[in-house]
């Protein structure tokens, strides 16, 4: 079994609001659990729990989700209705995308 990784309290709060958001993007974009899930490598299961928050959401998932709605062109035709409803999330992944494409500002 692989270690267990220990969240910042940013990575925390950045998968707390993919959590609260996901049910809302998800129907968007008009996207099932079943087809989110094969996108990122669970089970719909999974997914409905984690939208039921009765299992948290593991960052390697909630990367691969951020990962899925980024590279989605229904998520960037829609991002301003979502952004209205839930800006935090939109923020999030722009600052995420940011990070990753420039790992040395940590």
């Amino acid at each position: 079994m692989p270690a267990e990784i220990k969240l910042t309290d940013e990575q925390i709060k950045m998968i707390d609001i993919m959590t609260q958001a996901l049910p809302f993007l998800r129907k968007e974009i008009g996207i099932s659990q079943t087809e989110l899930a094969k996108k990122v490598g669970v089970t719909r299961q999974t997914i409905s729990l984690i939208e039921r928050r009765q299992q948290n959401m593991t960052w390697t998932l909630f990367l691969a989700i951020v990962f899925f709605f980024k590279s989605n062109n229904n998520f960037d035709r829609k991002s301003g209705k979502i952004i209205k409803k839930h800006p935090n999330v939109v923020e999030q992944m722009m600052l995420l995308n940011d990070r990753l494409n420039d790992p040395e500002e940590d």
